[in-house]
């Protein structure tokens, strides 16, 4: 069993860590351990050599290697042997070396050709064109699609540290309808680790949403491309409540009555949590990040609209 002494781990801790762990995805990682069953085979494997694996298998290993230690190795895991993010750091230069792709962005998507190609739109979204995402999704969405939640990819080793998440899973993405017109939508990359029952639950969960008449974006398609799951939705205009500051209402509306306008936001948001709590949606997470607020000229009133559904159940 192979073993790493660490001289930097906190005293009167063990300086014993078995990377052997770390080699192969956990059951533990995952909200439903059956998800762990439909990762590629050669995720489950400890051999970290190349021979027989394609640039792109490599460096999707080697990133979901990363996530697993910046997940394990940080101040808020409970073990204060692992409180220590450069542990986490040595075990993955001692497992695949001081290799060239640490310093490119990770890869958390599979790019298999040979797999099956699905769309199954809604009923409002029949006439999307899906030819494009047929002949090749992972272009039109992991390389051209624009990352939602990062100005810039982020490597794999960033100034020395290691992920802790994927945040190149939402992006935006221009389809065509039938007729030609183009339309702007978000497309979200399904994470197995992160699933609890199975894999398209939030967009059933989109669909009821839609159902119930609450404030919501609208669910577009589920896809099925190179050995990836999205979920399509809607792209909800607006400004994250996360953002929403005294210096942007006032340049967003270019008045000085900012204090009443917050007032009314705060309203709007207390009011949209009562509606999910009268309805059939069990939703516990109200992140601001997770809030798009815009504002109705015409009407002078406040929109707001949640866009992450991940965490939210239905009621029994």
């Amino acid at each position: 069993m192979e073993r790493i002494n660490f001289e930097q781990l906190p005293k009167n801790e063990s300086k014993e860590i078995n990377k052997n762990e770390f080699l192969v995805p956990r059951i533990k990682d995952y909200k439903n351990p059956d998800m762990l069953s439909l990762e590629p085979d050669y995720l489950k494997t400890s051999d970290y050599s190349r021979e027989n694996l394609t640039p792109h298998q490599y460096r999707r290993k080697i990133s979901e290697l990363a996530r697993r230690l910046g997940l394990e190795f940080r101040k808020e895991n409970p073990d204060p042997a692992r409180q220590n993010r450069e542990t986490g750091v040595k075990i993955f230069r001692d497992i695949v070396g001081d290799v060239p792709e640490a310093s490119k962005p990770l890869v958390f998507y599979e790019d298999d050709p040979t797999q099956p190609f699905r769309a199954e739109p809604t009923q409002d979204f029949q006439d999307l064109d899906f030819s494009d995402l047929e002949k090749n999704a992972v272009e039109i969405i992991e390389k051209r699609g624009k990352n939602l939640q990062r100005d810039t990819e982020r490597p794999i080793l960033e100034n020395g540290v290691l992920p802790t998440d994927d945040n190149s899973r939402v992006r935006e993405i221009v389809l065509k309808r039938k007729d030609g017109t183009e339309i702007s939508l978000v497309s979200k990359r399904i994470s197995l680790t992160k699933v609890r029952r199975e894999p398209f639950e939030e967009f059933q969960i989109l669909q009821r949403v839609q159902q119930e008449g609450l404030p919501g974006p609208r669910p577009v398609a589920k896809i099925e491309a190179r050995g990836n799951r999205y979920i399509l939705m809607e792209k909800i205009e607006g400004i994250p409540l996360k953002k929403i500051t005294p210096e942007i209402l006032q340049k967003y509306l270019g008045q000085k009555d900012v204090q009443s306008h917050i007032d009314k936001i705060k309203a709007k948001v207390d009011e949209l949590k009562q509606q999910y709590e009268q309805s059939s949606i069990i939703r516990k997470d109200w992140n601001p990040k997770d809030i798009i607020v815009s504002y109705n000229p015409e009407t002078k009133d406040w929109i707001v609209i949640p866009v992450d559904f991940e965490k939210t159940k239905l009621k029994e």
